[in-house]
This record gives C-alpha cells, structure tokens and sequence, in this order.
C-alpha cells in the first residue's frame, strides 16, 4: 500500500508531468538538427532575422499574394510572427543562432501538453485518479511527436487552447477569481491574443471568447448586466490588444492597415498550387466561379475526406475516436464541452468549405491541435464510463480495469508516436531523412560558390525558407504555372539564377528534359538538381 500510495502521489505531481513531457520530447527531438520542411524553416528563419537585427523583415518571398515590391520583403504577411518570436527568445537566452535553441522554447512549452491535460481530466472525471491516463497520452503525443519541439504553430496552439478552455470553464480559485470575474476574463483576452498571433485563424477565439462573456453575463437580461456584459468585453479587449495591438500597430505603419493586403486572394484557389501565383490577379470571385461548381464542390469533398481522416488517425490516434464521441456525450451538459466541440466543428467548417487546399495540405492539422488536450481528457471520460458499463454487464473491477485499458490506450499513442518518429526523421534507411532537404540545400550552396555565383546574388527555388536556413543566400519561390510566369516573376525581382529540383510540382517538363531557353541556359546537373542562369533583357 505504501508503494502505491507513493505511486499516487507521484502521478498526481503537475511537476512530474512536466518532467515527463519534456524528457519524451527532448528525446524525439535529438535528430531534427534542423527545420525539416518549409513551414518550420520559415519561422525559425523568422526568429534568425529578429536574432541577428534585422527586424521583422524576409529575404526571400516564398508567395506573391501582398506583391511586395523587392527583397528584404516585410516579414509574417501570410503567417503570424509567434512561433518566430519564440525562436528568437531561444536564439537570445543561448546567445547562438543554433537550431538547439531555436527549439528550445517549445520544448519547454512541451512539457505543459500533459500538465494542461491531467488537470482538464480531473475536472471532468468522475474518479481524478485515473486522469493519469489522459496525462500519458499527451506525454506520448502520437503523430504530433515529430512537431513537438521544431518552430511551429502546433506546440503554442495546443497550449493556448488548453488554457483558454481551463480559464474559460474551471480553475476557479482566489489567483483568478470567479467564472465572471474581470481577472478571468483579462487572462481570456490574453489567450485569445496569444492564439491570434500564432496563427491567423486564431481571430476565431477571439470571437468565441466574446462569445463566452457574453452568454455567461447575459446582458439581455437587465440594464444592469447589459453594462456589466459591455465592461466585461472591454476588458477582454484589453488583454487581446496587450498581445495583438502591436501587430496591428505594425501593420498599419507598413501597410496602412491592421491586416495585410492580398490574403483574401486565398479564398478564391481553385488549386493549391495557385497559392504561388504570379500574377495573381486572377484569384478573385468571378474566376472561382469559372472554376466550376463540380469542382468547388469536388475540392471540398476532399478535403473533407482528408481532414476526417487526420481527425480519425492523428487526433483521435484510431482507438481513442470511439472514447472521444462517448465522453463528449456523457459529459455533454458542461459548458467546456460544448465548447470545445463547437470549436472543432468552427475549425472543421473553415478548413474544409473556406479553405479547403490550404486545410487539406495541413492547416486541419494545425488548426485542430488547439483542441487536442480537450481530446485526450475526454477520451479517459469515454473509457471511464465504458468500463462503468462493463462492472454493471460483466462485473469488471473498475480500478483493475481502468489500469489495464489505461496503459492500453499510452502504448497505442507511444506506438504511433514511435512510427511517425521513425517514419519522419529516420525513414527506411540508416540515414537520418529529416534533415536531408537542408544538408542538400548546403551543398547546393557550396556549388553555387564554384559557380562563381555572388551569396547576394536572388535565386528562384522551391523552399525558400529552407534554401536561406541552409545557404543564407536570398531568393524568391517559382511560381504556379509554366516557365513564362518564372521568367516574369524573376524579371521582377531580379531572380539571376534557377534552381529545379525533382518535387517541383510545375515545370516537371522541363526537370525531365533540361535545356536552354529562349531566357535561361542550363547549366549542368548535381545531385538530383538542375541548375539555370536567367538571362536578362540586358545580357
């Protein structure tokens, strides 16, 4: 008894479990010398332009939708600037630019997945002491492992709202003060802010949370909650704009607005290649329109089908689905779960009928990762009354069973956590895949240097994030359709050379059989990549 109690104790340690969070986490991480793909590169070459001094501004245009008007271009147009912020927090607590602490701080963000996790099961368990359960699947993340500690949205995202459905529905204590209180509803605005400026879809939460004070202080009741309701929504105001303010004071001073220009164009795609146009005056209404409603519909049934897919295998990791669904309708008449369910559905809606390539090609994924604490605690309710059933039909021992299934559902997680890692970082050999895209963008700057080709020199490539992490060499994306638009967009921001590799999804004619151009000479081929020479009017 003594060992178990001990036991107990230790599962019911918060620091335990940001111990454990952070040690898994460290070790997925230990082979990702590098962002592996552009999303990660791009923040964390975001955080290296903030580290060495340069301010909130790219050296590389990876689309064209703000048509900025030359290299350096104003930095987070399309993405918010958090992720980067943090890296470059890691880059100057380490005093170095190297890629470990530009991790570093989401791994300490790491270790608060199942803190949040084990305390958001413990308010909506029957039994607390089984909110272990829920603490192991969040320590063992399935397929988010590989995302745990890289520059990202996914860590910051699934914190906020962890914290935002906490703070919003439980925690209430003196430090916070009731579920109406203005401190509870600042620390609201706060979490909405942080969610808004991890990624721009985290507007919703601010509505959301808007929503919440309103229901809660039901100012159509009487004229005095009316201005109770109106002080509340400043307040909330107030702790969104401690976070957001700046930005959008930012904004307005380079663009004349609080929101960038061109990223509307993102909603008229018909495919997801023409989110690198140039030009891009065509992504408008009455071009979507010509798309054909077969296909506006077809592209959302896709992405519908994929997005329940990623709902099915990385959320609800296969066997958690069924436990999710039963939890949300036992414990359906709490506010948290309402909530959380309409906000996966909000997150389901928008990925799929407002941006369905974007959604599709992983912004479900993002987006999604904010309620994934609320999935792992709900999950545990789900198997909590499922073995409730099992003790009436079958006379199963509760505790017994809790344990057996518990550490069931921790392996299935550790399993498809372990698969993914090697999937992604190691792959199907000996070599470690993850940071091959980078090592190779290193030697194409090492042959750029025996071409004689100046590091100031603007190439076109299909990563440009990923090319300037690994060369520090300036370029611009090649853009959607054929050579003409390449040429045109290299013509415009005097782009002098072009790299085409083998996953360039256009101009697969001319990877398949290089040669010179009326505009372009090619010049040989290494390891897999063509390279060019633009040739200018002036040549």
């Amino acid at each position: 008894m003594k060992v178990w109690e001990m036991v107990r104790k230790t599962l019911g340690s918060y620091w335990f479990w940001y111990f454990c969070g952070i040690t898994f986490a460290l070790i997925g991480s230990q082979f990702q010398n590098g962002p592996g793909y552009m999303d990660s590169a791009y923040y964390t070459v975001g955080g290296l332009q903030l580290f060495e001094g340069h301010g909130f501004v790219e050296p590389y245009i990876w689309n064209y939708f703000a048509n900025p008007e030359g290299l350096p271009a104003p930095a987070f147009v399309y993405w918010m600037p958090l992720p980067s912020l943090l890296t470059f927090i890691g880059m100057w607590l380490g005093r170095s630019s190297d890629f470990f602490w530009a991790k570093l701080p989401f791994l300490l963000l790491a270790g608060l997945l199942p803190v949040l996790t084990v305390y958001l099961a413990r308010m909506m368990l029957r039994n607390r002491a089984y909110a272990w359960i829920a603490g192991g699947l969040a320590v063992f993340p399935g397929v988010y492992v590989v995302y745990l500690t890289i520059p990202e949205t996914f860590v910051p995202y699934m914190v906020g709202g962890g914290l935002f459905i906490i703070v919003a529905f439980f925690a209430e204590n003196k430090l916070i003060g009731r579920l109406d209180s203005f401190r509870r509803i600042f620390l609201l605005g706060l979490i909405s802010g942080w969610m808004h400026l991890t990624r721009a879809d985290g507007l919703v939460w601010l509505i959301l949370a808007i929503g919440v004070v309103i229901w809660r202080t039901r100012p159509w009741q009487s004229v005095e909650k009316f201005r109770v309701a109106i002080n509340s929504v400043i307040v909330l105001w107030i702790g969104y704009l401690i976070l957001m303010g700046g930005w959008y004071y930012r904004n307005w001073m380079i663009f004349g607005g609080v929101f960038p220009p061109g990223n509307s164009k993102s909603l008229w795609l018909s495919s997801y290649n023409q989110l690198f146009s140039y030009p891009n005056d065509h992504l408008n209404f009455a071009n979507w329109l010509e798309s054909g409603w077969s296909a506006i519909f077809e592209a959302r049934l896709a992405a519908l089908s994929l997005n329940v897919q990623n709902f099915l295998v990385v959320q609800g990791s296969v066997v958690l689905l069924p436990l999710i669904l039963i939890g949300t309708w036992i414990r359906r008449e709490l506010p948290a779960v309402k909530f959380g369910i309409l906000m996966w559905v909000l997150i389901l809606v928008i990925m799929t009928i407002i941006f369905p390539f974007a959604g599709s090609r992983g912004g479900f994924l993002h987006s999604g990762a904010a309620v994934q604490i609320f999935f792992w605690s709900i999950a545990v309710v789900g198997l909590e009354r499922v073995i409730l059933w099992m003790k009436k039909i079958r006379g199963w021992e509760l505790s017994s069973a809790m344990m057996l299934f518990g550490w069931f559902l921790v392996f299935v997680n550790l399993f498809i956590a372990g698969w993914f890692l090697n999937d992604r970082v190691f792959g199907r050999s000996n070599m470690i895949i993850w940071n091959k895209s980078i090592e190779q963008y290193q030697k194409v700057g090492e042959r750029l240097e025996d071409l004689k080709i100046s590091p100031e020199a603007i190439g076109m490539v299909n990563n440009p994030p990923g090319f300037y992490w690994a060369t520090r060499r300036p370029s611009i994306v090649i853009p959607d359709g054929d050579i003409r638009y390449a040429l045109a967009a290299a013509k415009r921001y005097g782009a002098t050379y072009l790299l085409l590799e083998a996953n360039q999804e256009n101009l697969s004619d001319l990877y398949s059989n290089p040669q010179d151009l009326n505009e372009i000479q090619y010049i040989n081929t290494y390891d897999g990549i063509h390279y060019f020479v633009i040739i200018s009017d002036s040549e």
